[in-house]
């Protein structure tokens, strides 16, 4: 089999590696590009649909892009461990109020506070969450029952990511910026635009097509025969 051929079936096995994963995926799958690593998420559809229905429309209508981790608590042993963001957004160098919908009820799911979970933050008010998330650095089964957890963080180069965002070290700016950025996370000591952890997009993953599948997995079945075929030539 000439080296073009073989490059070709490499291909051809690594695209069907990729796509058939996703086919069988139960739920939507977001992702997260952030200045401090880039992950994706997978939706709990089924089991929290109006919690994932309000999470979407805020992905669909770009509210996330260029967002901030604004609250980070993982500097404290003692206390949760989360990250905190979907409130605020950079616009030029101002922090603007990300704008919010109608807050929605507050689901009880099956999943618990779990490493690598996201969730719907909230205020006081049971029935208040509306833009504003968090991930689970570390599990937080305090926080069990009282928070609707929707996703969880894909695979292990995902927690990688997240750790990587819960690493940033943790500012008081609650007097240059107010009261919600009392645990700010900040890659430098300033409070210049490029020391803040910026969510740069998070947008919905599409599934393959079926024709998509098909094609790949029979381009791949003819390179595996192919394969077999130049095998029993040399032997």
């Amino acid at each position: 089999m000439n080296a073009l051929l073989r490059h070709t079936c490499r291909l051809l096995l690594a695209i069907v590696a990729t796509v058939l994963p996703a086919a069988s995926r139960a739920g939507t799958v977001v992702h997260f590009d952030t200045n401090v690593g880039a992950f994706d998420v997978e939706l709990y559809d089924t089991a929290m649909p109006i919690t994932v229905a309000n999470f979407l429309a805020y992905v669909n209508a770009g509210s996330y892009t260029s967002s901030l981790i604004h609250r980070s608590t993982t500097y404290n042993p003692t206390d949760i461990q989360i990250v905190q963001g979907g409130g605020y957004y950079l616009s030029g160098s101002t922090l603007v109020n990300v704008p919010t919908n109608a807050p929605i009820v507050l689901e009880s799911g099956t999943v618990g506070n779990v490493r690598g979970t996201i969730a719907m933050a909230r205020g006081a008010a049971t029935d208040s969450a509306t833009s504003q998330f968090y991930f689970n650095v570390q599990s937080n089964p305090a926080l069990d029952g009282n928070y609707a957890v929707f996703g969880n963080v894909v695979g292990a180069a995902g927690l990688t990511a997240l750790d990587a965002i819960g690493a940033v070290p943790v500012y008081d700016c609650s007097v240059q910026l107010g009261s919600a950025f009392a645990e700010l996370p900040l890659t430098a000591p300033s409070l210049d635009p490029a020391s803040l952890v910026l969510v740069k997009s998070v947008v919905a993953v599409p599934e393959p097509s079926v024709a998509t599948l098909a094609v790949a997995g029979l381009a791949a079945a003819a390179c595996v025969r192919r394969r077999a075929a130049a095998g029993d030539r040399r032997a």
